[in-house]
């Protein structure tokens, strides 16, 4: 079998949070290629630059399981236009986050459409998850400039060369493990009813 129907196999029959810990949590992620020493040079290397313990980084989605988990791009494979998410269970950079959109709810107006966008979608969604999505506001959040430098950085970094590396914020690894195992219950129900182009996940 190929990696994606390993993947659709295990995501079939095994149950939900050992999915996640077999594919996910407890695994060199898929885009390191089975190469450990290159993922923790890689990952200590943004920890400095981003101010986090490594151990607070964790590679999520199709880079990580090396299929993407969302029906509506139809499960498919890992490849050279894939992106890289990472997610940083930080406390302290999700309440900075969080308290700068509660507390500038006046510049939501003075910002573009997709930005603003995103800052609804915050308050009345993925906030109750406890995570930020900064690919959508990095650019406005106070520690923004030292994460985008380091995204660029990494981007020059092998194996992410040229790739767009997204960063989501949360706030506990038990808020991560959630979201995580929600997406992965969601992509099993559709791949159990057949309805693999239909659904979303956030």
């Amino acid at each position: 079998m190929d990696t994606r129907e390993i993947v659709l196999a295990a995501l079939r029959e095994t149950e939900v949070f050992d999915f996640i810990a077999q594919f996910c949590f407890d695994c060199i992620p898929h885009v390191f290629a089975g190469d450990r020493k290159a993922f923790l040079d890689w990952k200590h290397l943004l920890s400095k630059l981003l101010e986090v313990d490594p151990a607070c980084l964790v590679f999520v989605g199709s880079s990580a399981i090396g299929v993407s988990l969302n029906p509506s791009k139809g499960f498919r494979l890992f490849d050279s236009s894939s992106d890289i998410d990472v997610a940083v269970v930080s406390h302290y950079h999700f309440t900075v986050s969080w308290r700068f959109l509660r507390s500038n709810g006046h510049r939501r107006m003075h910002v573009d459409a997709r930005t603003r966008t995103a800052w609804d979608e915050h308050v009345s969604r993925f906030i109750y998850w406890g995570t930020v999505a900064t690919d959508r506001l990095l650019g406005i959040l106070p520690f923004g400039k030292q994460w985008l430098d380091a995204l660029g950085t990494m981007s020059r970094q092998a194996p992410t060369v040229g790739r767009d590396i997204n960063l989501r914020i949360y706030s506990d690894h038990e808020s991560l493990r959630a979201y995580q195992v929600q997406s992965a219950v969601r992509a099993r129900q559709e791949l159990l009813s057949g309805g693999q182009t239909n659904a979303t996940i956030p």
